[in-house]
């Protein structure tokens, strides 16, 4: 009997463990259900306490909107300067060791004529007037000081072409190949603060018919559309073809401009509860030194086969490739098992048309999960087109110049912390800027390639950008070498991911 009572006990703590699991399970879902009820109650209080918060912050953003309109008014006046929109202002908010520098790589054909350049660029785009005979550019003619705590445009009175259109004085390219280490190094240095910040610096390749013109201008003179567009109709010989965009009613932009503004509220309290990425590619400290490096030219008709197999657009395929691109690069160089979905900053041109674009910044920032974590190429390249999806139909974009807006009516010293906060979550800027379609010329000689380079704020030390050109795309990929100092590696698989995607979805490349 002795050696039966053991098991009788333990067979009816099994029987009570069976009657009583249910009421466990029971008992911890209630627990769960709790928890996720009061979570619910703690975002819904944070919610109503930002919106009760909402009428303190428009009375203070007015207050501020009259002094600072009261300071443009003086400085206008008085001191014969042109305080920047805040737009264009917020690219001031950048560092030494991290400048909002756009740098732009056209390839030309033939010897490099530095005289020929300086009157070219100087008379189409410098000098350029309009019909009542009034400068149409002059903020290149200008630099950016400060005046009473504001930044403003004045004019440069020594202004001279030779010093924005400079010839390379350091070692030089023999090659294509060698050419991303004089653009690494030209990439590194800052733009002096007394000039307009805008320069093209040629860049001879000495066994070859071609040259290097480096375009370094700084994000608060336009955006990279802008730039792309203006420079491209006013610059070159024979203006490319304007782009098809979607255009917008005056109804139907006030109609997303009322959304944004119900909107922003909640888009920021997200944002701000948004934890940052725990990346290999974010967070460490930066050294201000620049890599750089290119892809290759990918015929754009095979990325068009591509989307029109996958039922998506050409940015989804190349935004899907750039993150298989970081999923490969973390796993071969950073040694890191399963690589995780990583937030990348993503401009978003915000223009009702693409009619009339003057020079400026008209652009707003959104959160993209990149799908790093993705099995294969395929999988990563739905999963990119439906969060993409997810972005165009919500109100996010103008949400979100909405608030960078609002965040500009303040002093520096109070906007700059806030909008670094947001951006410190990123672990990259990736920015799509279409091309023109047709090849270029300048001042009779050929542009064969193009690419341009992103700028990043705050401690983002990866920017990665696409552009296409001439029936071609490609990427570029600049980074902080403390951040990753190999962007050729990158380059190198995300060109071995978008063949893996050719691959898997059985397209031949002679078709």
């Amino acid at each position: 009997m002795q050696m039966k009572e053991p098991a009788t006990v333990s067979t009816q703590q099994e029987v009570t463990a069976v009657a009583v699991s249910p009421l466990f399970k029971g008992y911890k879902g209630a627990r769960l259900v709790g928890a996720f009820a009061v979570r619910g109650v703690l975002y819904l209080l944070e919610f109503l306490a930002f919106c009760l918060a909402i009428p303190i912050f428009v009375i203070t953003s007015i207050l501020f909107w009259f002094q600072e309109n009261i300071v443009r008014l003086y400085l206008s006046y008085t001191r014969n300067c042109i305080p920047l929109s805040p737009d264009d202002a917020v690219w001031q908010q950048d560092c030494p060791i991290n400048p909002h520098m756009i740098n732009a790589l056209m390839v030309v054909e033939g010897r490099p004529d530095i005289e020929k350049l300086r009157q070219i660029i100087c008379n189409r785009l410098v000098l350029g007037e309009d019909e009542k005979g009034e400068r149409i550019r002059p903020r290149l003619s200008q630099t950016i000081q400060q005046r009473f705590g504001y930044f403003v445009w004045e004019d440069d009175k020594d202004f001279r072409m030779d010093k924005h259109v400079t010839k390379w004085g350091g070692n030089l390219p023999h090659s294509l190949e060698e050419l991303d280490v004089v653009i690494t190094e030209i990439c590194s240095i800052s733009l002096p603060k007394f000039l307009s910040p805008w320069q093209f610096v040629v860049i001879p390749i000495e066994e070859e018919n071609c040259f290097g013109l480096l375009l370094r201008v700084h994000h608060s003179i336009a955006d990279g559309v802008a730039l792309t567009r203006v420079f491209g109709k006013n610059l070159c010989d024979i203006p490319p073809r304007a782009p098809e965009t979607k255009k917008f009613s005056t109804n139907q932009w006030f109609y997303m401009w009322l959304k944004a503004v119900f909107f922003c509220p909640l888009l920021a309290l997200i944002k701000t509860f948004t934890p940052a990425d725990s990346s290999k590619l974010h967070g460490q400290e930066l050294c201000g030194k620049k890599a750089i490096s290119w892809s290759r030219n990918i015929d754009l008709t095979l990325v068009k086969q591509v989307k029109n197999m996958a039922g998506t657009t050409v940015n989804d395929v190349m935004v899907s490739c750039v993150a298989g691109a970081l999923h490969d690069y973390l796993k071969e160089n950073n040694n890191v098992l399963k690589p995780e979905d990583m937030w990348a900053s993503v401009p978003v041109d915000i223009r009702s048309s693409a009619k009339s674009v003057k020079l400026k910044n008209n652009i707003a920032f959104v959160y993209l999960r990149l799908p790093i974590a993705a099995k294969n190429a395929v999988e990563r390249l739905l999963e990119t087109k439906r969060r993409m999806d997810v972005i165009k139909t919500s109100s996010e974009p103008l949400a979100s110049a909405l608030g960078v807006k609002i965040v500009m009516m303040l002093p520096q010293w109070l906007s700059k912390p806030v909008l670094d906060f947001y951006a410190s979550k990123m672990s990259c800027v990736l920015s799509n800027v279409p091309g023109p379609q047709q090849a270029l010329f300048l001042g009779g000689q050929k542009i064969v390639e193009g690419i341009f380079w992103v700028p990043q704020r705050a401690n983002i030390g990866l920017g990665l950008s696409i552009f296409s050109y001439s029936g071609g795309i490609r990427i570029g990929v600049s980074s902080d070498q403390c951040v990753l100092p190999k962007p050729k590696e990158v380059v190198r698989c995300f060109e071995k991911n978008f063949q893996q995607l050719v691959n898997e979805l059985n397209i031949n490349e002679n078709d």
